[in-house]
């Protein structure tokens, strides 16, 4: 194992931050699997089970290049407010760290028109390398485009791409592009989530999706005359919720990780096999978020992982003041997947998530 690091510039002068990079294997063979933690800074779970994932990947047999970044996020790590960490928005901007990736189809586009070949894994290596390339060339004018910069350029060229996040409270869940289906399925059942979310583009380019897109518009581009690969198969997973931060808890995360890397070729020596059940696939188009039409306290009569119809009580809000009650209710049939860790509401404030199986929505797919 080797350690890069990359350096911030820093955006003021006298500060300067650094990200680490856990290499495994050797460079350039496959497959290449680059998995990430606290690209929202605040969230704690896949920290640590990324922490528990480095001590069995020192005491595996490495068969591809794993690249393992325990805080993809110093900026975000070092931001708290009243006593708090703000990690989801950079201070500054008031951008989400998880949006506004570089587009690489739009970067690399141009630069593989003419070399592209009637052979799929000859024109994987062209874009790849157009996509390494062109990044070498991109510029960055502060610390957070540093940042994603750099967090591409180790993972652009990657077979598999794991971004692990958690929610406010929430079941194990993961969002995914359709283009890869069994890679989807291989890797819920190894994990254990409860429910995956599909879709190709979801608006705001974050970083999991800044890998799949640029393949599907290639493909779009170009695919009429040339076979143009799914190059990557990059998911986000939720690791629960803020608070699911827990040792047995990330060591079986971990190891469940770990099957998977050996289901796909990158590790050798682990017997486990994908122990869990295949969760429902569901367009991220299909989930509708809860209101509340009074701020208060809330008093929730759900669960994250609760089946739920259109109409049935998910929480009450209380406005202490005047007394005032009311029922809030789910909006569709379906799972409620995640809902907000605060007892305390705003009025209109969105409360919970629930996924259904048909598309109800248009436009940009994501929560800020």
């Amino acid at each position: 194992m080797q350690i890069e690091t990359a350096e911030l510039a820093g955006d003021s002068a006298g500060t300067r931050r650094s990200i680490a990079a856990y290499r495994y294997g050797q460079a350039g063979v496959s497959p290449k699997v680059y998995i990430q933690a606290a690209l929202h800074a605040d969230e704690m779970p896949g920290v640590l089970v990324i922490q528990h994932l480095l001590g069995l990947l020192d005491k595996s047999e490495i068969k591809g290049e794993i690249i393992v970044v325990p805080i993809a996020n110093p900026i975000g790590l070092a931001q708290w407010a009243f006593h708090r960490p703000f990690g989801r928005f950079e201070a500054e901007s008031m951008e989400n760290f998880n949006r506004h990736y570089p587009d690489l189809a739009a970067m690399a586009g141009d630069k593989v028109k003419g070399k592209l070949t009637s052979v799929e894994s000859e024109n994987l290596a062209i874009i790849r390398a157009a996509f390494r390339k062109a990044l070498a060339k991109a510029e960055a004018t502060s610390d957070l485009e540093q940042q994603r910069l750099v967090l591409l350029k180790w993972s652009c060229d990657a077979d598999y791409v794991l971004d692990l996040h958690c929610d406010h409270e929430a079941v194990l869940h993961m969002y995914a592009a359709p283009a890869r289906p069994k890679d989807t399925s291989l890797l819920a059942r190894c994990i254990g989530a409860e429910l995956a979310l599909i879709c190709e583009v979801s608006g705001g380019h974050a970083f999991d999706e800044a890998h799949t897109a640029p393949w599907a518009a290639l493909k779009r581009r170009f695919g009429a005359k040339y076979p143009i690969p799914d190059g990557c198969f990059s998911t986000t997973i939720e690791y629960r919720g803020q608070l699911d931060v827990d040792d047995n808890m990330a060591a079986s995360d971990a190891r469940n990780l770990l099957t998977f890397l050996a289901q796909i070729g990158a590790v050798a020596g682990v017997k486990a096999k994908p122990a869990f059940d295949e969760p429902p696939s569901y367009p991220l188009a299909g989930y509708i978020e809860g209101h509340t039409p009074l701020g208060g306290v809330i008093a929730w009569a759900a669960k994250p992982g609760d089946w739920v119809k259109a109409g049935d009580v998910v929480c009450y809000v209380t406005d202490a003041m005047t007394r005032a009650r009311v029922a809030v209710s789910a909006p569709i049939d379906g799972m409620m997947f995640r809902r907000e860790l605060w007892r305390e509401c705003l009025r209109g404030q969105g409360l919970f998530h629930i996924a259904g199986s048909k598309p109800l929505r248009r436009g940009h797919l994501l929560s800020d």
